[in-house]
């Protein structure tokens, strides 16, 4: 199995989507059953294939999947691509494996993913009780990782609940430190509970001091892990902005963007009004974009970091 060097950039393009897949495609009366999500998956990985030769050597690029598109997972672990293979239940608000225990762990063992990823929803307001039940359900899939020789990669998504006094749509949840702020006490809770990832996926900000502090945090814990920046479907402005936190912060390593990607590639395919060959070099270009997009803002030290 090929090891992840913690210390190079980590350049991710998701590709696990399910639901929300599905219902972009039924949006435009596309077809929504498996197997086309499979090959318009394929065409993703395609794209991403196109970018590879102009990927600086000393950058890890990785894929993630989801259950059920092996051949990408085989092709990527051939093509020295990271994998990291989707374990939870699409959608639920509540942690659940997306398959029994024996089965997940057969996957990854037999993708040679380097990484097992859990979505975890983190209500900051929720009862004690239920945030237990949820670090459970994380533990027993964590345990299924580590028994298959793979890592963590924990997306942790932050989702306040109206009696907070704040939701996912709110202003304040991405100013003045209140998302940052609450990345960092979700993380606490989780290190506390005895797990500790690898790899941390998160939305980004612009607030440099939380940025230092959940960095200060995540290497206390485990000097070598990594927080790789989530794309959320942002457009490239925004995914400046975005990474801009990143400097000075050594554990902010990469990014894992998916829609803001492929999806515009994919969906023109799908209405027609594109051939596969320029999807697939759209969606290369698109990853090179962000690519240069997370390296700028490293070489130009703008934003507030």
């Amino acid at each position: 199995m090929i090891k992840l060097v913690h210390q190079r950039p980590v350049y991710m393009v998701a590709f696990d989507h399910r639901r929300s897949l599905r219902r972009a495609l039924s949006a435009i009366g596309a077809t929504t059953g498996p197997a086309h999500l499979r090959e318009l998956k394929q065409i993703v990985w395609q794209g991403l294939k196109t970018a590879l030769p102009d990927v600086a050597e000393d950058a890890d690029v990785a894929v993630l999947i989801d259950r059920g598109n092996e051949r990408i997972g085989r092709e990527a672990d051939s093509a020295g691509v990271r994998v990291a293979l989707a374990l939870e239940e699409s959608g639920g608000d509540t942690l659940r494996p997306d398959a029994a225990t024996a089965v997940l762990r057969r996957e990854l063992l037999a993708l040679r993913a380097g990484f097992g990823k859990v979505l975890m929803r983190w209500h900051p307001g929720d009862p004690d009780a239920r945030k237990r039940r949820q670090l459970v359900a994380l533990r027993d899939i964590n345990d299924v990782i580590s028994d298959s020789g793979a890592e963590l990669l924990l997306e942790l998504l932050i989702h306040p609940r109206p009696h907070d006094g704040l939701d996912e749509s709110s202003s304040r949840l991405h100013t003045d430190g209140v998302l940052a702020g609450l990345q960092r006490a979700a993380a606490e809770e989780i290190l506390s509970s005895g797990i500790s990832p690898a790899l941390w996926k998160m939305e980004g900000h612009s607030n440099a001091q939380e940025a230092a502090r959940l960095d200060a945090l995540v290497a206390s814990a485990r000097p070598d892990a990594g927080i790789l920046i989530l794309g959320g479907g942002s457009d490239i402005g925004r995914l400046q902005q975005a990474f801009s936190c990143r400097d000075g912060n050594e554990h902010y390593r990469g990014f894992a963007v998916g829609r803001s990607i492929w999806q515009e590639p994919i969906l023109a395919l799908c209405s027609r009004e594109t051939t596969q060959t320029e999807a697939e070099a759209r969606i290369g270009d698109n990853f090179l974009a962000v690519v240069d997009a997370f390296e700028s803002a490293d070489r130009a030290r703008v934003g507030q970091c």
